[in-house]
């Protein structure tokens, strides 16, 4: 059997309203952070959340099609990565910024 071909949006076609869609559900935002603070690749099992797979690979789906994340096959392995560096040269100060917003939902909110 052939290893799964990922397919990622070029960078240049990655929209900001998409972005900031993918980026405003609670769980792909976790995501998002959980990569941020790891720093390069991790594989899917890295990602610790309490979700079945199928709902991670929901998520990391919507994440890599919006262009925030990009997958790859290795075996049987799949590895996830933050598009970063690609998102700061497209969107600059974007992900820093929605990284460092504390939320309403996990109770991290402090209003002024």
């Amino acid at each position: 059997m052939a290893p799964r071909e990922h397919t990622h949006p070029a960078v240049e076609d990655v929209e900001l309203v998409t972005v900031l869609s993918a980026l405003a559900e609670p769980t792909r935002l976790r995501i998002v952070r959980m990569l941020a603070a790891m720093e390069g690749e991790r594989a899917w099992k890295d990602i610790d959340l309490p979700i079945a797979q199928s709902t991670l690979s929901h998520h990391l789906k919507i994440l890599r099609n919006a262009g925030v994340v990009q997958s790859r096959t290795e075996g049987t392995r799949c590895f996830v990565s933050l598009r970063d560096e690609e998102l700061e040269g497209r969107f600059p100060g974007l992900l820093e910024c929605v990284l460092a917003c504390r939320d309403a939902w996990s109770g991290d909110y402090r209003a002024p």
